[in-house]
């Protein structure tokens, strides 16, 4: 069961639902260093909100660097002209929770994925509304 999301305003508001079953993303990022571009595969979705998860490293605060407070167009190849905006945030408790365990069923095929889910860092991105 996926968390529990603010309001809306409609059950049919769904802007993230068409990515569920794409498997990369690209991310254009408006930082205050300029313009940038990330291509993600951990991710996922209940709908309302993204859940993307980046690789541990060196540098495993990046993803959070990148997308929490800046503004995010979020597209697909597979979608067309389909673009969502988006701003990044840390995901609550309960969000988290959800998210790790809703990626390690989706890439139950590849353990290096399942391992990005439970290790990597995470950042919820809500619609811009």
């Amino acid at each position: 069961m996926a968390p529990e999301s603010g309001d809306t305003g409609s059950a049919a508001f769904a802007p993230f639902a068409p990515l569920d079953g794409v498997l990369m993303l690209r991310l254009d990022t408006e930082t205050p260093s300029g313009a940038r571009t990330y291509y993600v595969t951990p991710f996922v979705t209940d709908g309302n909100r993204l859940f993307v998860f980046d690789e541990p490293g060196d540098r495993s605060d990046a993803l959070e660097e990148l997308l929490v407070g800046n503004r995010t167009t979020i597209s697909a190849a597979s979608t067309g002209r389909l673009s969502i905006d988006a701003v990044g945030r840390y995901p609550t408790a309960e969000e988290e929770a959800w998210a790790r365990d809703a990626c390690s069923a989706r890439f139950f095929y590849d353990q290096a994925l399942q391992d990005l889910a439970q290790l990597g860092g995470l950042v919820t991105l809500a619609p811009e509304i």
